[in-house]
């Protein structure tokens, strides 16, 4: 018996001239609303600076490798924040086994 499919909704996007409907889950919608607003303002910078002759396809690459190179800035940055807070935790793991006679 197949499992019944969970909710969807759709959120609207208009994207370099063109419409999109995009389906996703309720809880996801505002995330998806934001990544649209986000994608939208990044287009229209991009497309801004770019010369005429820049194709639709060109801008779309364009505006996703400068996003998919933040994503991974972003990534790096929490990789380091997370080595830095263990490294914090482990010294006052440590002192407070120093204050407990542990050493």
């Amino acid at each position: 018996m197949a499992e019944p499919s969970a909710p969807t909704v759709s959120v609207d996007a208009q994207l370099l001239g063109q419409h999109y409907r995009i389906s996703c889950r309720p809880e996801e919608q505002a995330l998806l609303g934001e990544a649209v607003a986000l994608l939208q303002r990044r287009l229209a910078q991009a497309s801004e600076q770019a010369a005429r002759s820049v194709s639709k396809e060109r801008l779309t690459l364009m505006v996703a490798m400068n996003l998919a190179a933040d994503l991974l800035r972003a990534e790096e940055a929490r990789a380091q924040q997370s080595a830095t807070l263990d490294a914090v935790a482990a010294r006052l793991q440590a002192l407070v086994d120093m204050g407990r006679g542990e050493e």
